[in-house]
C-alpha cells in the first residue's frame, strides 16, 4: 500500500516539490537577501556569478530534456542537486575572503546542475498530471518552493535580527547547506521510474519507450519547428526577472535586518501567488482550457503592469547612488512603499512563471515531448536571467532603465501568451497523440474545442 502511494503521480510530484523546496527554495532565500547574503558591496559579485550561472544554464537547458528522458528523473535529480550546496558555500567563502573565483566556479557548476533539477521537476509536473490538474501540479512545486524559501528566510531573519554586521553570519550559510543536503535522500529513496508511476485507476502515464540518444536529440531539434514554443520564447525569457530587480534593490537600499524582513515577505507572497492562481487555471466552471488561459493571463497581466509601473514611480522618488547606498532600516526612509512593492514582486515572480508553464504543459500530453519542453522553457528563462544579471553587473544602466526594460519585456510577453492561448491551446489532447494514456473516466466525446494545430513532435 505504501509503495502504491509512493508511485502515484501526486506523491511523485509532492516529493519533487520537496526537493525543489530544499534546493531552489533555499537558493531563492539566499538570493533575495541580496548580494548572496554578503555586504552591499558584494552585489556586483552576486550579479557576476549569477550571470555565469544562467549563461551555462541556458546552454545546458537546450539538451536537459533529453537527459531526463534517457536516465530518468531520479538520477537527473541526483545530478541536479549537488551544485546548490557548492554555490551556497561559494557565497560563504566570498563573505569571509572577498575573493570572487569561487563564486564564479560555484555559479558555473550550479548552472550545469540546476537546469537538470528543474527539468526533472517540470517533467513530473507537466506529464504526471491529468489535463484537469496541470495548474495544481505546477503550483504545488512553486508553493513548496515558497515554503522552503520562507523557512530559510525565517532562519536568516532570526539570526540577523540582532546582527551588528552588514552581512549574514556563518551560521546562516551552514544551516542552508545542511538543509540542501537532505534533498539527496528524498531523490534517491523517493523518486521512481516513470514506467512505475500509476494513476488511481492503475493505468500508466505513457506507452512510450526510450529510443536512444540520437532519437532524443532529433526530437529536441524539432522544438524549433513548433511555432507555439517559438512564440513563447519571450515570456519564458522574462518570466522570473522580478527576483533580480528585487534582490538588487534590496541589497542596495536596506541594511541586513531590513533585507531579511523584505526577503521573508517576498517568499511568503510566492506561496500566496501559487495558491491564488491555481483555481483559475484548473476551474471546471470556466468552459474551455483556452478560456481559462486567456482569463488567467489577463488577471496576471493587470497585476504585472501595476507592479512595474509602481516600482518605476518609487525609484523616481528615491534615486539611487550605487557608490553611496542608503542602507535604510525598516524604520527609515520610504520603507512602507517598498514593502508593498515587495509583496507585489513576490506574487509576480510566481504567477507569471506558473501561467507560462501551464501554457507549455497544455500543448501536449506526451511525456517525452514535455520533458523537452520543460528543458527548453528553463533554458529560455535562464537566458533572461543571465541578460538581466549581466546588465546589473555591468552597471551601465540605471535601475530606472533596467526596471523599464523589465516592464517592456513582460508586457510584450503577455501578448505572446495571449496568441498561444487563443490559437494553440486545445480543450484536450487526449486521443490525439500516439502513446498518451487516457485517464479512467475521460470521455473523448466531450473534448470540446480543438482549436490550434496538432503538436509537431
Amino acid at each position: 500500500m505504501v509503495m502504491a502511494k509512493l508511485k502515484s503521480p501526486f506523491m511523485q510530484n509532492l516529493l519533487a516539490s520537496i526537493i525543489v523546496a530544499l534546493l531552489p527554495g533555499i537558493y531563492v532565500a539566499l538570493t533575495v537577501l541580496g548580494a548572496g547574503g554578503g555586504p552591499a558591496n558584494a552585489t556586483r559579485m552576486a550579479n557576476i556569478s549569477n550571470s555565469v550561472l544562467y549563461a551555462v544554464y541556458f546552454v545546458f537547458g537546450l539538451f536537459s530534456g533529453s537527459v531526463v528522458s534517457t536516465i530518468g528523473p531520479r538520477y537527473t535529480f541526483l545530478l541536479g542537486s549537488f551544485g546548490y550546496p557548492v554555490y551556497v558555500g561559494s557565497m560563504w567563502y566570498f563573505s569571509n575572503t572577498g575573493k570572487i573565483w569561487y563564486p564564479i566556479f560555484g555559479g558555473a557548476l550550479l548552472g550545469m546542475t540546476a537546469v537538470l533539477l528543474w527539468t526533472a521537476a517540470g517533467f513530473i509536473a507537466f506529464s504526471y498530471s491529468t489535463e484537469q490538474k496541470k495548474g495544481a501540479y505546477i503550483s504545488m512545486q512553486w508553493g513548496l518552493l515558497s515554503v522552503g524559501s520562507t523557512l530559510a528566510s525565517l532562519v536568516a531573519f532570526g539570526i540577523n535580527y540582532n546582527a551588528s554586521v552588514v552581512s549574514c553570519p556563518d551560521s546562516v550559510y551552514i544551516v542552508f547547506i545542511v538543509l540542501m543536503c537532505l534533498s539527496f535522500f528524498v531523490a534517491f529513496f523517493g523518486i521512481v521510474k516513470p514506467s512505475e508511476v500509476r494513476r488511481e485507476d492503475g493505468s500508466a502515464i505513457t506507452h512510450h519507450q526510450h529510443n536512444g540518444w540520437l532519437a532524443e536529440l532529433k526530437g529536441q531539434r524539432k522544438i524549433f519547428t513548433d511555432w507555439r514554443m517559438l512564440v513563447l520564447i519571450l515570456p519564458m525569457f522574462g518570466s522570473e526577472i522580478a527576483i533580480i530587480i528585487f534582490s538588487t534593490l534590496n541589497s542596495l537600499y536596506f541594511d541586513v535586518r531590513a533585507r531579511s524582513l523584505n526577503s521573508l515577505m517576498f517568499v511568503i507572497m510566492q506561496a500566496v501567488g501559487a495558491l491564488a492562481i491555481t483555481p483559475l487555471l484548473d476551474s471546471a466552471k470556466i468552459g474551455s482550457r483556452r478560456m481559462r488561459g486567456l482569463i488567467t493571463t489577463t488577471a496576471m497581466g493587470i497585476l504585472t503592469i501595476v507592479t512595474w509601473i509602481g516600482l518605476l514611480v518609487w525609484l523616481d522618488k528615491n534615486p539611487l547612488d550605487p557608490l553611496n547606498p542608503p542602507l535604510w532600516s525598516w524604520s527609515q526612509g520610504p520603507y512602507g512603499g517598498f514593502l508593498v512593492l515587495t509583496l507585489l514582486l513576490g506574487i509576480n515572480m510566481v504567477i507569471y512563471q506558473v501561467v507560462v508553464q501551464w501554457i507549455v504543459a497544455a500543448l501536449t500530453n506526451d511525456p517525452k515531448t514535455l520533458a523537452r519542453y520543460a528543458g527548453f522553457a528553463k533554458g529560455c528563462l535562464a537566458g533572461g536571467l543571465c541578460a538581466t544579471f549581466g546588465t546589473e553587473a555591468a552597471g551601465t544602466l540605471t535601475q530606472m532603465d533596467v526596471t523599464a526594460f523589465c516592464l517592456c519585456l513582460q508586457g510584450v510577453g503577455l501578448i505572446c501568451m495571449f496568441v498561444v492561448c487563443w490559437f494553440g491551446v486545445k480543450d484536450t489532447n487526449y486521443g490525439l497523440e500516439e502513446g498518451s494514456v487516457l485517464p479512467d473516466g475521460h470521455d473523448l466525446d466531450k473534448k470540446g474545442d480543438t482549436a490550434g494545430s496538432s503538436p509537431t513532435l
